[in-house]
């Protein structure tokens, strides 16, 4: 440990003593505004270069290199501008402090690779420049339905997106990441009227330092406006009202100007679509492998209705009110100092009917229940941040987050369960506060030091209401009786985390020192008004962790394209009094075949620590018939991780191919175990090695420019086989498989008609004990958008599900109307014609078959009228 500490220190001080000569200036264009990315060299009179750097985005740059007597000539260019020549002696020493640049841009075609006349999609260096006209079918209504017809762009079912197989770390609109994180807002919400073009950015880096320093793979998308939406204040307006007493209203405004930007949304419906669903919501694991993360811990919650939502047809299966408030807002203040912030609003109540049968495969006591319920659930969203950035030369970036969520939200639920009657009600109010303060310091031109300092509270309570008269037989009370759960879930953490970045010509080296205290309980307490608690079902478990861990990750440049890359990170965590060792490794291999795509091969080695639902020592309820508790034996949990990925982009031609092979050993860990009497499933954790599960994706799209067609092909599949207790007592190995197919095809004729149409098959089984659980499913669909007349669009989807032999046909209708010099339009949606009454929806997880009947929304149609400005 202390030899590693002494490298710190070396390479963090060590830099000070080399003889260098240091060159600042500013990048700025004809109109005195900053010019980011802009390429600074200096040469010698042999015309060697002496060191490079890009400007960062307030126009501010840093050259520094060994000095001699000879003349330096500095060389600024950039895309689309003339590029300049200064000479400058060491003597020039006043000039060597601010070397400002003026750029003119110039009107000569600019060297990009471009497809075709008409200029669909051109690629300049690491950015696809691709011209969304040249795709749509003018039936498209928000960016989200422009994107998914895009090559290298992939529109995933919860909205979120890929670019290039990667999820993308931010949708910017015109170079602003306005909304960050709830990009899913934005993207379901803008008008498609407004986009002129997107942008896929390789290699996406915000801090400008890192970007002179690191090599990023993370991947961005900008969304390019239509001039006239560019300094004036455009939006929409809609409102529409159909039958079934189905409405929709909903209001965009957007001002984009060079120093601020802004974006509103606003819309109100009852035609099932959630505004829940638009909020980004994932639970972020420590993870040493990845060098600059945001960490921010989710609460916890027990008891659990609001698993009964399902969202497979979301406006058809989703009884729902809904309520969406959303701002953002990005200014730069001055050329130092920027601000983003967002403020997001949600209300949804849902409603929901169905009848279900779970059956669970645990041997002997085997158990199926046969229920029918009406749910309903009331969630109410408040999220809102604050981001400040701060350059004060090209040495520092500094960048403030802060970050609130309030979530209160209530679900009932009554079920007829055989001949009783039963009723669950939650009540659960959740609060979570983050900041995350970093600073970057170009400490040479060669290394910086990166300091991340971050917070996070967490509080939620829960307050649950069971009637069940089993619940009052199992306690063996005389009388039914109502019982109640509370349940408390309170976090707070800190920490710091200082990163030493290095470079030099062909490699790249990371040293991390992260420093770590986090406090957590979690109370439960199940009762009744005659009982105070019972026995083995009540929890009171505090966790203290406080970790110091020291990582190095190094990556070595083979060639321009290929490196190899390899990590590791040693933890010490003291975990409610007791100390372990954390050791976590990886390694990447990446490399490019010339014109045919790129591999990559990796390896990781994890430990870590139980979370919290692990480790609750007593049952708690998790809905009417399921207790749920933890073990109080801790066991690191340890796996290696295999992975193969090849893939290969080209946006030219309109073909891609990413494939990947992902192999988990779990080394140890804790195996599921439940045991079942005639009403109630006991489910529980054990400490167990040997599970290992095998994931592999294959995505292949093509677009044949003579038909003017695309097809893409897509299979995942999934091998888990995994340890599970039954009975408390015997261990067996429990193997569940799942394979996905699907076929599509996609035209883009430029005249009246296009259409999209497909299919998609699913094989899932569970095998446990020699038994064996499966289920199938396929799908075919097919879409047509068709220009009746110039104004008038027509666009029809049709559906046909077939599971365990039954049929369901779904048909949805639009009917556009929008005069070409007109603000106003109008369309009629006609939902569900065939008015298909209900929906088998079917699952295998673990030990456990579940299918479900649920009711559909019935047909209707709706009117409604846009206004554009």
């Amino acid at each position: 440990m202390k030899y590693i500490l002494l490298l710190f220190l070396f390479l963090l001080c060590g830099s000070n003593y080399a003889q260098e000569m240091v060159i600042r200036g500013t990048i700025r264009d004809k109109q005195l505004q900053p010019l980011s990315t802009v390429l600074l060299q200096a040469r010698n009179s042999q015309n060697q270069v002496l060191d490079y750097t890009y400007s960062d985005q307030n126009g501010h740059y840093h050259l520094n290199f060994i000095k001699n007597n000879e003349l330096i000539i500095i060389e600024a260019s950039s895309l689309g501008f003339s590029s300049i020549k200064k000479e400058v002696t060491i003597a020039d020493q006043k000039m060597l402090e601010a070397l400002d640049f003026e750029l003119e841009e110039k009107a000569e075609s600019l060297k990009e690779v471009i497809v075709e006349g008409h200029q669909k999609i051109r690629i300049n260096s690491d950015t696809t420049f691709i011209r969304v006209s040249q795709y749509a079918t003018d039936t498209e209504q928000t960016v989200e339905d422009l994107l998914k017809r895009l090559p290298g762009i992939e529109v995933l079912p919860d909205g979120s997106i890929k670019a290039h197989g990667k999820p993308i770390e931010s949708l910017l609109v015109e170079g602003e990441n306005i909304l960050d994180k709830n990009y899913k807002i934005l993207s379901k919400n803008l008008d498609a009227e407004t986009l002129e073009e997107v942008q896929i950015l390789e290699n996406y880096e915000e801090n400008p330092i890192f970007k002179q320093l690191s090599s990023s793979e993370k991947v961005a998308l900008n969304l390019k406006l239509k001039d006239k939406f560019k300094y004036v204040l455009f939006g929409n307006i809609s409102g529409g009202y159909g039958l079934k007493n189905r409405y929709e209203t909903a209001l965009t405004l957007g001002l984009l100007r060079k120093r601020i930007k802004l974006l509103e949304f606003s819309n109100a419906n009852n035609t099932g679509n959630k505004a829940a669903n638009l909020l980004q919501s994932e639970r972020t694991v420590i993870d040493l492998s990845q060098m600059f993360q945001k960490i921010e811990k989710q609460p916890l919650t027990i008891f659990s209705i609001d698993e009964q939502e399902e969202n497979i047809f979301n406006n058809r299966s989703i009884f729902n009110t809904s309520m969406l408030h959303s701002i953002g807002l990005s200014t730069k203040m001055n050329n130092e100092l920027s601000l983003r912030g967002d403020v997001t609003v949600i209300s949804d109540i849902t409603t929901q009917d169905y009848q279900a049968q779970t059956e669970y495969f645990t041997g002997a006591n085997s158990t199926t229940f046969f229920e029918t319920s009406s749910y309903k659930n009331n969630n109410r969203i408040g999220d809102t941040e604050l981001e400040i950035k701060f350059t004060p030369n090209s040495s520092n970036y500094l960048i403030n987050t802060v970050s609130y969520n309030m979530n209160p939200h209530d679900a009932l639920n009554s079920i007829t369960l055989s001949d009783q009657e039963i009723r669950q009600q939650n009540d659960i109010n959740s609060e979570k506060f983050y900041n995350h303060l970093e600073h970057t310091y170009l400490v040479t031109k060669k290394s910086a030091l990166n300091n991340y300092l971050y917070f996070g509270y967490g509080d939620s309570k829960e307050s649950a209401e069971i009637i069940y008269p089993s619940l009052s037989e199992l306690f063996k009370k005389e009388i039914d009786e109502t019982f109640y759960q509370d349940v408390r879930n309170k976090f707070n953490y800190y920490g710091l985390q200082s990163t030493l970045l290095t470079k030099s010509q062909k490699w790249e080296n990371h040293l991390q020192l992260h420093i770590h205290n986090e406090v957590e309980t979690a109370k439960s307490s199940l009762i009744t008004e005659q009982e105070e608690s019972f026995e083995g079902y009540t929890n009171n478990l505090k966790i203290d962790n406080i970790f110091v861990a020291i990582s190095n990750s190094l990556k070595f440049k083979l060639t321009q394209d290929n490196y190899l890359r390899g990590g590791i990170s040693l933890k010490r965590s003291w975990f409610n009094g007791d100390e372990y060792l954390l050791k976590n490794a990886n390694f990447t291999l990446r490399h490019k075949l010339k014109n045919k795509g790129v591999v990559r091969l990796g390896y990781s080695f994890k430990e870590e620590l139980p979370e919290l639902q692990l480790l609750l020592p007593n049952y708690a309820l998790n809905s009417y018939q399921d207790f749920i508790s933890g073990s109080d034996d801790i066991k690191k949990l340890g796996n290696s991780v295999f992975s193969l990925n090849y893939s290969l982009y080209n946006d030219i031609k309109g073909f891609s191919i990413n494939a990947s092979a992902l192999h988990t050993i779990t080394h140890s860990g804790y195996a599921p175990g439940a045991f079942t009497n005639e009403n109630f499933i006991f489910n529980e954790f054990i400490p167990s090695p040997n599970g290992k599960n095998t994931l592999a994706n294959l995505i292949l799209t093509n677009y044949f420019s003579k038909l003017k067609l695309a097809t893409k092909v897509e299979t995942n599949q999934s091998f888990i086989q995994s340890p599970f207790s039954i009975d408390q007592t015997s261990e067996l190995k429990l193997q569940n498989y799942s394979g996905d197919y699907s076929f599509s095809v996609s035209s883009y004729f430029d005249k009246w008609f296009n259409f999209s149409s497909g299919f998609a098959y699913r094989y899932s089984s569970s095998e446990l004990r020699d038994e064996t659980n499966s289920f199938e499913t396929s799908k075919v669909f097919a879409d047509f958008d068709i220009k009746i007349f110039e104004s008038i669009k027509f666009n029809l989807n049709n559906e046909l599900y077939v599971l365990n032999k039954e049929n369901y046909t779904f048909m949805n209708a639009n009917i556009v109307y929008e005069p070409k010099q007109s603000r106003w339009s109008g369309t009629v949606q006609l939902n569900n014609l065939l008015n298909e009454r209900e929906y088998l929806l079917q699952s295998i997880n673990s030990f456990k078959s579940y299918q479900k009947r649920i009711s559909l929304v019935p047909a209707y149609a709706l009117l409604s009228i846009k206004y554009r400005f």
